[in-house]
């Protein structure tokens, strides 16, 4: 059982966590890169200040930029955390509710009204800190879909829909040679967090759906 300890000292430290990654996560070079060049992401294109919005609206180099700075925000959160858990040795500092809230941050940025992206990238940094196995599984799915359907927001969400309930399995969850971040972790809080990564990056994504069924949804040119 967890003690009464953890309700109030360790809720407040994963809290502040949470937020100082929130900070970070509302750091959107996307949005800082174009209003330099005199335009706001967030009025071309799909009006999404993510990746592949940069890509289609500014060509693959922006479209890398922001794609690398997305996922390096969550994960360099989530690795930070991680060291300072590990020095404390401490089991009740959870390091993935830093790139919970780096992605939280990259959707609804405080600097930027609120307004960013859908998280996918960030979930990229999530799942690949979690797990390398479980992010090359992820990342085929990603890319697979993405050949057969040409649509970033089915890839995003059909895989991580898949991947996160698949991080619950012990055997993944403890596995000392890939899951390295969930050492001295609360079992299963990691997948928890990443589950309610994927219920961001699904709410985000409705009226994608809505497009899917009308068939009017943006395609990737491969």
């Amino acid at each position: 059982m967890i003690n009464q300890k953890f309700e109030f000292q360790y809720l407040w430290i994963n809290a502040i966590i949470l937020f100082i990654a929130y900070l970070i996560g509302s750091i959107n070079i996307a949005i800082i890169i174009s209003k330099s060049q005199g335009q706001d992401i967030r009025e071309l294109g799909s009006k999404n200040a993510g990746a592949t919005n940069a890509l289609r609206v500014k060509g693959k180099k922006f479209g890398i930029l922001v794609f690398g700075f997305d996922i390096l925000k969550s994960y360099l959160s989530i690795l930070i955390v991680f060291l300072i858990k590990f020095f404390l040795k401490d089991k009740y500092i959870f390091p993935l509710i830093a790139g919970l809230g780096a992605m939280i941050g990259h959707i609804f940025p405080l600097y930027f009204k609120f307004k960013g992206g859908k998280g996918v990238a960030c979930y990229f940094g999530m799942i690949f800190a979690f797990d390398i196995m479980m992010f090359l599984i992820f990342l085929m799915l990603f890319i697979m879909i993405i050949l057969i359907f040409k649509m970033v927001s089915l890839a995003a969400t059909v895989s991580s829909f898949i991947v996160s309930p698949l991080t619950m399995l012990p055997g993944i969850y403890l596995s000392s040679i890939f899951s390295f971040m969930q050492q001295n972790t609360i079992y299963p809080v990691h997948s928890i967090i990443l589950i309610i990564a994927t219920a961001f990056i699904i709410i985000k994504h409705i009226p994608n759906f809505i497009r899917i069924v009308n068939k009017n949804e943006n395609t990737l040119k491969i």
